[in-house]
């Protein structure tokens, strides 16, 4: 299935799940009094809600799309087909931006006079500074810088939102330079909210508005060759860029530096579920970047009619470039390469396809490269004709990969499945050895779907073997140091290409990575190494007496491709940190495909064209669990699996297949795939196949749901009777709530057969896909009570 395929199935699901039933004016209110509980209280959207009444929007009348709103469909449902068409697409596209996102905008007015305050002549350059007026009253003030090279114009352009920008390379390369007052050091946008009191145009887009007047003071310089006039901005600076080349036309190029999300990077893509900058988090964080509206949205991102794809989209078919970090933890590379993808549809029809480009650099937030990205803006003005290579981390492709590996599936060998797990050909299953029997089924299906594991070599028969020895050794120990314990690792900086993620992390701490004091200070680790090249870190309190062996958690994460096991613009305490507190030790890795691990997906397939990166994942886990029963400090018969979103489905896979898995918490993990049809609006079984490559043999399935050899119903009822924890929130995008509520009921009919129905619970808190502090304390508690 290739992407447009999959886009097309998106396009359905979106299409069919939207309700028919509206909400009512009570039902709005009574979210929005719930919303208010659980999210933390920003007093200015407090105020803006009593100052206008405004009520959170009616959801069920808004599309559900939870991959990306497709650029070249109009919100009810009409295709773009021809570059006609595209205009009326893209003025609806701003018209939802302006609503959801950025507020309206005044129209742009005369720029009255252009007042040059002094002018200073360089080496090669002249630096000219000027105050732009302009507005009601000529009240509206801009400060401007333009730096100009010697010689016989005219000259492109890159405008910065502060004076200075890049102009030491600009100037260089025969670029001028302008800068304005734009950015968070000197704001002169930011007086326009009182000068237009009519507009509710947001801070970012104040800022990207005033780059308009900007281009107006361009055009009169003789020197300035307005058709190569390109926009640069980098982290909230690069989200206003990107607002401001796509509201204006004249701006021919724009490089979006680390916008992180509200810019390029989909709200959709990243949030709470992929442990990274959220709706909630920015609009908590920065209330004035956005309209307050967009609050409404904290957890219904899939009900948001634009997002970071279509403002790419806005700019076609004129040059953007999306810039960012290997590890950028505001960005995310996966989210920017899908953002790219969707965007490029449109530059496709418009005939310009080589005018969007990627640039990753190595490191975290911070790391840019400028002479790369004039590179490729001397490309796009024509002054180069070198070829741009993107370099894209995950080309994953459904259709490649059933051609490379010739995998086929016949769909007559299987049957739609009964919905009762304890029905069997020889009649009712009554009796735990007869379960067993049919677990043993399940496990075989399951095994399949995996695909075809390759060999591991024992521990110390080579390298690369299971169990390998890291620092300290798999038992040995290190000080107990505060944070880290003897774990030395060099610090992290922006410009790094083999970033050591934890230690970054945990030099910086603070809230927004959730590696909070006091337990920060009362928690060692110490390396642990384990299975086909895999490092993990073993977390575990402080002052442990020597001897004592501890119940062990391993921690599988969500889909977090910048750092891995970690998580930033979270004010919750880690997790990690969560379970130490409460007495245990705690293994945790990046999972192959994430954080330190990225690149191992890129040539996965092509390496093990019938295994499958779930597969490399409970692997993983399982390899984990051989290296734990061996560590000193572990007790080998208290071994737990706690897995979140995309881990949350780890962690059940890897119980099901491996026994030595005394206990699982699954939260967010899982919605029943039988079910999971385009009417669900979750995206489907696709997700899982065509949009992440995480099990490609389920992709035969899509369309076939009900022929798919096993479920998570089953999956469940193979832990009994094990200790499992299901933890399912009733706004979670990527399930059907009553869906994951039915499977655990089915599954506790096999728990029964044991005596032990109550060892598998469910929680199903009034909130969305995330990690609470209120919902781990809940979790840790059904812990204490249920894993002995």
């Amino acid at each position: 299935m290739s992407r447009l395929t999959y886009v097309a199935l998106l396009l359905i699901s979106g299409m069919a799940a939207s309700p028919a039933r509206a909400m009512t004016p009570d039902e709005r209110r009574e979210y929005l009094a719930k919303l208010q509980q659980i999210l933390p209280d920003v007093p200015s959207f407090r105020e803006w809600l009593q100052k206008t009444g405004e009520l959170p929007p009616d959801f069920d009348a808004l599309p559900r799309i939870n991959a990306l709103p497709e650029p070249l469909q109009f919100l009810n449902g009409r295709t773009v087909r021809t570059p006609r068409d595209w205009p009326a697409r893209r003025a609806e596209i701003r018209q939802l931006f302006e609503k959801y996102d950025l507020g309206t905008f005044p129209p742009k007015p005369k720029l009255d006079r252009a007042v040059v305050l002094d002018e200073t002549r360089g080496k090669g350059y002249l630096v000219r500074n000027v105050r732009l007026e302009f507005g009601p009253g000529s009240r509206g003030t801009l400060r401007v810088q333009v730096m100009i090279p010697d010689g016989k114009g005219p000259f492109p352009v890159l405008i910065s939102p502060n004076l200075t920008g890049w102009a030491p390379s600009l100037l260089r390369r025969g670029y001028i330079s302008c800068g304005y007052a734009g950015n968070d050091g000197m704001d002169d946008a930011a007086a326009l909210a009182q000068l237009y009191p009519d507009y509710d145009f947001a801070l970012l887009p104040r800022r990207a508005w005033a780059a308009s007047l900007v281009l107006d003071y361009l055009e009169t310089i003789p020197a300035a060759d307005m058709q190569h006039v390109g926009m640069f901005g980098y982290s909230r600076d690069g989200k206003m860029a990107a607002i401001a080349a796509a509201m204006d036309d004249r701006i021919a190029a724009v490089i979006a530096g680390s916008t992180g999300v509200g810019g390029v990077l989909p709200w959709r893509l990243a949030g709470e579920r992929g442990f990274g900058e959220s709706i909630e988090s920015t609009t908590r964080s920065f209330p004035t970047w956005f309209v307050p509206r967009l609050r409404f949205f904290a957890g219904r991102e899939d009900r948001l009619p634009i997002d970071g794809n279509l403002l790419v989209a806005l700019v076609a078919p004129r040059a953007a470039l999306l810039e960012y970090g290997l590890n950028d933890e505001v960005s995310n590379s996966w989210g920017d390469e899908q953002s790219y993808y969707s965007a490029l549809k449109v530059y496709k029809l418009l005939g310009q396809p080589n005018r969007l480009g990627i640039l990753r650099v190595p490191g975290f937030h911070g790391a840019n490269d400028q002479e790369a990205c004039l590179d490729w803006l001397d490309i796009q003005f024509g002054r180069s004709t070198r070829v741009w290579n993107n370099q894209f981390l995950f080309p994953w492709d459904w259709d490649h990969w059933r051609t490379n590996s010739r995998e086929s599936v016949d769909l007559k060998g299987y049957p739609k499945a009964s919905g009762d797990l304890l029905a069997a050909a020889g009649g009712a299953i009554t009796s735990t050895a007869e379960w067993e029997r049919k677990a043993g089924e399940i496990r075989q299906s399951v095994e399949w779907m995996l695909g075809d594991e390759p060999p591991m070599m024992p521990p110390g028969a080579g390298r690369g073997g299971r169990g390998l020895p890291g620092r300290g050794g798999p038992g040995g120990r290190s000080p107990a140091v505060p944070g880290r314990g003897g774990a030395g690792r060099a610090g992290g900086n922006p410009g790094q290409t083999t970033p050591d993620l934890v230690n970054w992390v945990i030099q910086r701490g603070g809230t927004s990575f959730g590696w909070l004091e006091p337990q920060k200070s009362q928690t060692s680790s110490r390396s642990v190494s384990f299975g086909f090249n895999v490092r993990g870190d073993l977390y575990y309190p402080s002052g442990t007496p020597e001897g004592t062996r501890l119940p062990t958690v391993i921690w599988l994460h969500g889909y977090s491709y910048p750092l891995g096991y970690m998580w930033v613009y979270h004010n919750d305490l880690h997790p990690i940190l969560a379970l130490v507190r409460a007495g245990y030790a705690v293994l945790a890795y990046d999972q192959s495909g994430f954080g330190s691990r990225m690149a191992e997906i890129g040539p996965f397939y092509d390496r093990y064209p019938h295994w499958s990166q779930m597969g490399r994942m409970v692997e993983d886990a399982r390899a984990a669990i051989d290296a734990l029963q061996k560590d000193s400090l572990v007790d080998p018969e208290r071994i737990y699996l706690f897995g979140y979103s995309m881990g949350g489905m780890v962690g059940l896979y890897t119980a099901a297949l491996d026994s030595r898995v005394k206990g699982v918490v699954s939260i967010c993990g899982f919605t029943p795939m039988r079910t999971d049809t385009a009417d669900r609006g979750t995206g489907g079984i696709a997700r899982y196949s065509q949009e992440h490559p995480l099990i490609p043999r389920l992709g035969f399935f899509i369309g076939h749901e009900s022929q798919i050899p096993y479920d998570f119903p089953g999956l469940l009822a193979t832990l009994a009777p094990r200790p499992a924890l299901v933890v399912e929130p009733q706004l979670d995008r990527d399930a059907t709530p009553a869906d994951v509520e039915s499977a655990v009921t089915q599954a506790k009919r096999v728990y029964a057969l044991y005596d032990a129905a109550p060892k598998l619970s469910l929680e199903e808190p009034w909130d969305y896909n995330r990690l609470p502090n209120r919902t781990q304390d809940e979790i840790i508690q059904w812990m204490a009570a249920n894993l002995h």
